[in-house]
């Protein structure tokens, strides 16, 4: 073969006439470099078995590559054949691709005229894909977020394998973790916290000097004062700030979030909260003390490296109607899969078999899911399980989820049903530890989840019915609660669940109406006011 074989590929893919055919890529190894994507035309059946497709050995900064695309497909099938890149690594001081490349071996489109419907992908396999091994995409609305205007009809993932592929995420707070605490972690980690980094939003040295209220540096381009936000965004750091780098006064605590309630040219003066007097330091900083500035785009922000690539999860479907995956595995770099804004959804007989960040992903406005049948084990990722943004009639039914890190969440549901299920061991993150937990900037020490729980983004918002029936629950030591609930819940039913290990309690349900709990072993009584 020759350096690059994207020519011969579009040869064979051009074909003649418009009727129905079948693609036939002879097995063997093919090199392609995704500078020109090979077109996919409907009517098409590609047989790839025994085909193995290499993505380019090194990419450079912000690298984009699509091997295969096509808009408004209709009647089209892929069976067999591996795809092979060099997603980053952030255990290796080396890599051949940077932690922004983004590379999607399959790409479908729809059009705002055109139709994309009845395409089925079945025995893809794929090792080290920085992005999406197949994605397809209906055609969304851009004036409202949760309208499709054209839906991508009768998508089809059955009996494929996609290890470590997905778009590279660092998961929130990694890098500043590492940057605030360097002695806790390994050089290669110190060596990618040094080089990507936010470190224009770093300042220092500072000094801070005993019974002083002012930390003095340049200020010339002065940080904004600390916002005032209610709800949710109040707990994101927005413009608040943190400390680190050296020792620091007694009553400063390392990585906690701090207001600038006063910002000149030379100083800043802080605080524990917005409204409350400035802190008078009970000691001296050392010489290297430094300040991060904006804690939001610091540690939130972050998850995702700097310049990265459009996608997420191993695969990506975004506005399709009737949706099956079925009897795969997969494993990411980032969040293991995504299915945003679909209908008519059946994820069945999947295993999930590790996740740098969201293991199972329902993202945003999904209508009609079944998950059913399922082995999800999160390996320390962030959430095991996400159901975002106002989904309704989602029902989760006889899945495994283990070992997650930030729990499963649910946010603000309608007709949301989970039954059967075994949730073991998924707030992971809230260990004091390192290589596992993950700490947070509201207070400097690890973060704290609740094995399962519900929120809202709107302000105000209702969410419900809720029914959490049949299901065990095997908390570990450090988890926050076993569930909890925000204000706005209606018509929750939590019954017949097990409750077992070392946290059994579901938080106060304050703010909720109609609440039902009946017989559920182990647990700790909740409160309802």
């Amino acid at each position: 073969m020759s350096a690059d074989d994207t020519d011969k590929l579009t040869r064979l893919f051009a074909g003649r006439g418009s009727a129905s055919r079948v693609v036939t890529i002879p097995p063997g190894d093919y090199h392609l470099d995704g500078c020109t994507p090979i077109p996919l035309r409907p009517d098409t059946h590609v047989n790839a078995a025994g085909a193995r497709f290499h993505l380019p050995p090194a990419l450079k900064d912000r690298a984009r590559v699509v091997l295969f695309q096509g808009e408004d497909l209709e009647d089209f099938s892929w069976t067999g054949g591996h795809f092979s890149g060099h997603v980053f690594d952030p255990t290796r001081p080396d890599n051949p691709w940077p932690p922004n490349a983004n590379t999607r071996p399959i790409l479908v489109t729809t059009s705002q005229a055109g139709n994309t419907r009845n395409l089925s992908f079945t025995a893809i396999t794929a090792q080290g894909v920085a992005g999406a091994v197949i994605t397809v995409q209906g055609k969304e609305d851009p004036h409202d977020e949760k309208r499709i205007s054209r839906h991508a009809h009768r998508i089809m993932i059955k009996n494929c394998r996609f290890e470590n592929c997905g778009k590279f995420m660092w998961d929130y707070g990694y890098l500043w973790q590492i940057t605030v605490w360097p002695d806790d972690h390994r050089p290669a980690e110190r060596e990618h916290a040094a080089r990507y980094f936010r470190h224009d939003l770093v300042h220092g040295p500072l000094r801070i000097e005993s019974s002083d209220d002012r930390i003095w540096f340049d200020n010339t381009t002065p940080l904004p004062l600390t916002p005032r936000h209610e709800g949710p965004e109040a707990l994101r750091g927005h413009h608040w700030i943190c400390l680190f780098g050296d020792s620091l006064p007694a009553n400063i605590v390392r990585g906690r979030q701090y207001a600038v309630i006063e910002s000149a040219p030379d100083y800043v003066r802080i605080a524990e909260k917005i409204d409350a007097p400035p802190l008078v330091f009970a000691g001296t900083a050392g010489p290297n003390v430094k300040l991060i500035a904006n804690l939001f785009e610091a540690h939130l922000a972050l998850f995702s490296p700097v310049g990265a690539g459009p996608g997420k999860g191993a695969f990506d479907l975004v506005g399709c109607q009737g949706v099956t995956v079925s009897n795969s595995s997969f494993s990411a770099p980032g969040d293991t899969m995504h299915i945003q804004k679909c209908r008519d959804i059946h994820f069945v007989g999947n295993r999930i078999t590790g996740s740098r960040m969201g293991a199972f992903f329902l993202a945003e406005f999904c209508e009609n899911a079944l998950v059913e049948e399922n082995f999800v084990d999160g390996t320390n990722g962030s959430r095991v399980m996400s159901v975002e943004k106002s989904c309704a009639r989602v029902t989760v039914r006889n899945n495994v989820f283990v070992n997650g890190g930030r729990g499963s969440w649910i946010n603000q549901p309608a007709d949301f049903i989970l039954t059967g299920n075994v949730f073991r061991n998924n707030t992971t993150k809230c260990e004091p530890a390192a290589n596992r937990g993950r700490r947070s900037f509201l207070n400097g020490d690890f973060e704290q989840w609740a094995e399962l729980y519900f929120t809202t983004y709107e302000p105000g918002a209702r969410y419900g019915p809720v029914v959490i029936r049949d299901n065990t629950f095997e908390c570990g030591r450090h988890a926050a609660h076993a569930i909890s609930f925000e204000p706005g819940g209606r018509d929750l039913t939590i019954e017949h669940n097990r409750f077992t290990g070392h946290v059994r309690a579901i938080a106060p349900l304050r703010g909720c109406a109609n609440v039902r709990l009946n017989d559920n072993p182990g647990l700790v009584p909740a409160s309802l006011s």
